[in-house]
């Protein structure tokens, strides 16, 4: 996952998740990434999924942190892994752009989620913190 703040207003770009049960899948929110192909090292996977995801080049990534997560997923237990690293747009007009969807999931969108936003929830755990810890 990269972590992308918008100079402006230092909001945070999120891929938004909304389930079709609210009550079984609440909505929230995370950094956009993806999985890491066999061969492939996480900082190259960042560079892919951009690209696939929003049709972004990125500059200065850097290693944040990482974390590990255990959750609950549709009625079982996942266990990820996840690079956690910084990131700027290569476009500065990239910036701008409010909402798109996601290119390679129909149906999720990419969008700035303000500073201060505490709901939806905002994923992996730890996260915030180590957002905070920088």
């Amino acid at each position: 996952m990269a972590v992308i703040r918008r100079p402006r207003d230092g909001a945070l770009l999120v891929s938004e998740h909304v389930g079709g049960d609210p009550v079984n899948e609440p909505p929230f929110q995370r950094p956009l990434g993806g999985h890491v192909e066999f061969g492939e090292y996480a900082l190259d996977t960042i560079h892919r999924e951009f690209l696939e995801e929003i049709g972004q080049v990125l500059t200065d990534v850097r290693l944040l942190g990482v974390l590990e997560n255990i959750f609950g997923w549709r009625g079982g237990t996942e266990h990820e892994v996840v690079f956690i690293f910084t990131a700027a747009f290569a476009d500065e007009a990239a910036y701008e752009i409010e909402e798109q969807p996601i290119l390679d999931n129909a149906g999720r969108r990419v969008l700035w989620r303000r500073a201060d936003a505490v709901s939806p929830p905002l994923y992996p755990a730890g996260l915030s913190e180590l957002i905070a810890g920088r």
